[in-house]
């Protein structure tokens, strides 16, 4: 276990860690295949996130703390080989009990990040199924979470950036190049959403790297690379991911 989850063991009871990882072992497949050892560090990373985070919904749909556990381990899972382990600005999340729209749109959403309120906004049946279903590359969670991450490292200072910048550059230069193939629906590998903007790139790129991770590395080795180094894991290895 690293040094800061061993200093930060102690102030979560046993009783939660022991309920964080029944949850975890049900409900999340990337957890369920590491070591015991990392488990250990996912349990404290998902206690750590919960309690930095603020969740909420409407008054009639109540969030337990299995929702809560759920949710978090998509953060845990992208930053797992990252410093980083809790978000500065994106905190707030709030979870619908249904797909929902906003006032003078007629779109019906599943899930959202709102840069001026620094809000996650997620559907709780869309959430439930990106867990589920685990082989799909669709995964809301993941996917509003990377929203997150983007847009937060870009607010950072040098020294608090969440990506090493070197590393950023790289898989930037690949994702323009990649993102011009699914735009003329030339991939295989990302669904046709990737091809919206570089920031939903990335996080259609998050989903398939988690749930088709030997798919996307045999069929574009070059971006998978890339997202290996940004991200300092691979999902191949599933009982140590962590490079």
């Amino acid at each position: 276990m690293k040094i800061k989850y061993k200093i930060l063991a102690p102030f979560y009871r046993k009783k939660s860690k022991i309920e964080c990882h029944q949850v975890l072992l049900k409900s999340n497949s990337y957890y369920k295949n590491l070591s015991e050892d990392h488990k250990a560090n996912f349990q404290l990373r998902t206690l750590l996130f919960i309690s930095t985070t603020n969740f909420s919904s409407e008054p009639d749909f109540i969030i337990n703390k299995k929702m809560k556990i759920i949710i978090s381990s998509a953060f845990v899972q992208i930053t797992f080989g990252l410093k980083t382990d809790t978000l500065n600005k994106f905190n707030d999340v709030f979870v619908a009990p249904s797909s929902y729209s906003y006032k003078n749109n007629t779109a019906v959403f599943k899930g959202d990040v709102n840069i001026a309120t620094k809000k996650v906004n997620m559907s709780w049946p869309a959430i439930e199924k990106g867990f589920k279903i685990t082989d799909d590359a669709l995964n809301l969670s993941i996917h509003e979470f990377g929203h997150c991450l983007i847009f937060e490292n870009h607010t950072r200072s040098y020294f608090s950036k969440i990506f090493n910048k070197g590393d950023f550059e790289n898989w930037k230069n690949h994702a323009k190049t990649k993102f011009q193939k699914v735009k003329a629906k030339e991939n295989i590998v990302l669904r046709d959403y990737a091809a919206t903007n570089l920031v939903e790139f990335f996080s259609v790129s998050l989903e398939t790297f988690f749930e088709q991770a030997a798919y996307f590395k045999e069929n574009e080795p070059e971006l998978y690379e890339s997202m290996t180094q940004l991200l300092k894991q691979d999902p191949i290895n599933k009982k140590d991911p962590i490079l």
